[in-house]
């Protein structure tokens, strides 16, 4: 199928099938992040965050996992979260205070999600990647929320001593991970 004019082509059926099991990988990494980190957050409104966000993210892992095509030799099973993202995922978790979470949260992780989503939300094919092009419209409209409710929560703990150093230091050690890396935090599309 022609892309048209000044359009690059869509990702090919074993490409989408690899992007959506990586979405569906990293998305299912952040439900159990989250919610680990939701279980142990000390300021309450941060804890309903994060807990609501885990759940949220549960869900984007199910519908990537059901919008995935299977090509022939596909084993079904989605691939672990890429070494970048399963790195920053991995920072994510072991960061140790309120403020540097939700840092990295709204200023690193979310954005990159939808820079990379609606990437590959711009290179799809209409007919043939309608459902794909839907669940991807859902799931940045929710990234995109949860970013500004989580920026919102984080601003609301930089008033506290020591939280600023937390934020600025949590965001430098993400960004570090992911640098040059192009868009998305997934790669690809």
């Amino acid at each position: 199928m022609s892309a048209g004019p000044g359009r690059q082509p869509g990702p090919g059926i074993e490409e989408t099938a690899r992007l959506l099991g990586a979405y569906a990988s990293v998305e299912g990494r952040l439900y159990e992040v989250l919610g680990v980190l939701a279980a142990h957050e000390p300021a309450p409104e941060a804890a309903v965050l994060l807990d609501t966000l885990s759940q949220q993210h549960a869900w984007h892992a199910s519908l990537f996992s059901q919008c995935r095509p299977r090509p022939p030799g596909d084993s079904g099973v989605p691939p672990a979260p890429p070494a970048p993202a399963a790195q920053v995922l991995d920072a994510l978790a072991g960061l140790p205070d309120s403020a540097g979470r939700l840092a990295a949260l709204a200023r690193v992780v979310l954005p990159r999600l939808v820079t990379g989503y609606r990437r590959h939300r711009a290179l799809a094919r209409p007919l043939s990647d309608a459902n794909v092009m839907r669940a991807l419209r859902l799931v940045v409209r929710d990234e995109v929320e949860a970013m500004v409710e989580a920026e919102a929560v984080l601003e609301s703990l930089l008033g506290v001593p020591g939280a600023l150093g937390g934020a600025l230091s949590a965001l430098g050690a993400l960004e570090e991970l992911v640098a040059g890396g192009g868009p998305g935090l997934v790669g690809g599309a």
